[in-house]
This record gives C-alpha cells, structure tokens and sequence, in this order.
C-alpha cells in the first residue's frame, strides 16, 4: 500500500510539472552540476522594466519540484504584486541534502550548498537580480535546506525563513566548523506538528531536531540579539475553529539583522493557505484563511 502512495504521489506531482505551461516572463533553465542535469524555473514579475530586482529562492519539500512549489504557494501571484523574481530549483530526485543525512540528495552524497550558490550567482551574473536583496524560504524538507543554508552561507542572503522546519541535532553541530555571520532568520512553524515536531525530538524519517523555540534561540545568539521583543497577534475564524498566529520578532541584533518566530497554534505541516501536495499523508490541520507567502514575503519586506 505505501509503495502504491509513493508512486501515485510522484506520478500527481510529475503529471503537474509536465502539464505546466511557461509564461511569457517564465523560464525554465538547466545546468550541469557535478555530472547531473540540475533544472529551476524562474518567473518574473509581470510588469518589470529589466532592471535589477529582489530575488526569492523558494525551495520544495520532500517529493516536490518547482512547478509544484509555485502553485503550491502561489508566490507568483505575489510576485507579480510587489516586484520581486521567484525562483524554484529543482531538488536531486525531489529532495534536498540539508545535512541531517536522510535524503536522497545526502544519501548520494550531493553538495546542494553549492548547487543553490550557483543558481544564486548565476542570477546575478544575468544582471536581473539586485546581490544585496536576495532571500531565501523553504518548506519542510526544503526548510531544514534553508537552516543549512542560512548557517553555511549567510553572506548570501538578506533574510531567510524556514517553514515547517527547525535546526536539525546535525546542523546544530555542524554550526562549530562555520563562522558566525549575523543573518535574518524567521520560521514558521504549526505547534500540531505531525512530522516535525514543535517541541523538538525525532522526525519521521528518524533523524532528530531541537524545539522551535531552542532554534530561535541559537539564532538570537548568532546575531547577538537582545531580549527585547516585539510580539502581536492574529486571529482568524475557520468555519468555527480559532486560528491565533503569534509572531515574535527580536529586532535590536547585531548588523541590523532581525529574528522571528511565526508560531501557527493549533496548525500543522503544511504551507499555510496550500492545498496539500502530499494529501494521503497526515499533516495536521490545514487552512486555506491563513496566507503563508503574505507572512514569508511580509518578513523579507522588513529587512530593507
């Protein structure tokens, strides 16, 4: 039966990607990294006068490719609204080496740090992108790739989120081989967490992360933030339950970076406002009220 799941999962998501339709101010680009055909898609926004832009690289979970991360988080409509590019790599066989050694992208040994640099720089090389506005978010599997990232290449970004994904035990210990460079970091995270859980411990696939709040912890002393904190409230009513979003954001850090917890009580896995792409597999509770891509790009906005 699960293996039967598994391949109707990869057939839907392959059916969606191959059924895809590119826009006029889309691409679809390749390159060859490390003996491998490494693709991404690229949307520009609608009404662009072809000069240097903010960039948000947008990384899939687990079983997922670009196409899917773009209608999955309808960040091209938004895109379109505030100006920025989007840009969706594709992982090595629909997953990510984040580190935590599980994946087929870390089973094979592939080096998505650098992959992700490239494209990054390629970008820039093209001279649509502006080098000091690019950003970073990544859900689940992707998520923990946007840790890794942020702890391996922080010079690369001006802010980055993870949703549904915290600091991995491995990236945690990896952290001591690399400098600390103060980033802004946010996640986004559901407390109902089915597969990685809030409060920390062993994921699903058996590889073990630290609490949100411990995550966001080790970020403040990164980038020496103070205790101070700004925290609010939203709240939203879905056919009669109580979605509360608390959103705690440490300001007062080293070289004007900036920490935050997006914590989504009651809410689980998924990218808040998405239909889920994996939906025999149990995420928690969904919601289509709650508009994810608003918070991410809501974030990256308060970083210029």
């Amino acid at each position: 039966m699960r293996i039967f799941l598994f391949l109707f999962v990869i057939g839907f998501n392959s059916c969606m990607g191959y059924f895809y339709r590119v826009s006029p101010n889309e691409k679809i680009d390749y390159f060859t990294f490390s003996g491998n055909k490494r693709t991404y898609l690229v949307h520009y926004p609608k009404k662009w006068d072809g000069l240097p832009i903010p960039m948000l690289v947008a990384l899939h979970g687990r079983f997922g490719t670009g196409v899917t991360m773009s209608k999955q988080t309808k960040l091209n409509d938004l895109s379109d609204q505030k100006g920025f590019i989007v840009l969706y790599p594709d992982g090595y066989k629909r997953s990510w080496a984040d580190g935590r050694g599980s994946s087929p992208a870390d089973e094979d040994g592939i080096n998505d740090v650098v992959f992700i640099e490239s494209i990054v720089k390629r970008m820039i090389a093209e001279g649509s992108v502006n080098p000091k506005e690019v950003y970073l978010v990544g859900h689940s599997n992707g998520g923990f790739m946007a840790q890794r990232m942020a702890i391996e290449k922080p010079d690369l970004w001006k802010g980055v989120m993870s949703v549904a994904a915290q600091i991995s035990v491995s990236q945690l210990k990896s952290k001591l081989n690399f400098k600390t460079k103060p980033v802004s970091v946010a996640i986004m995270a559901g407390t109902e967490d089915p597969l990685v859980p809030f409060s920390g411990g062993y994921v699903k696939d058996g590889k073990e992360v630290i609490s949100v709040s411990d995550s966001i912890q080790r970020w403040k002393e990164w980038n020496v933030c103070q205790d101070t904190v700004k925290h609010k409230s939203k709240q939203y009513d879905e056919n009669g339950f109580k979605i509360v979003i608390d959103f705690y954001r440490y300001e007062d850090c080293f070289e004007d970076t900036k920490v935050e917890l997006i914590q989504m009580n009651g809410l689980g896995h998924s990218w808040p406002g998405e239909t889920p792409m994996l939906p025999f597999i149990n995420q928690g509770r969904t919601t289509k009220v709650v508009d994810g891509s608003a918070m991410v790009w809501e974030f990256m906005e308060s970083l210029k």
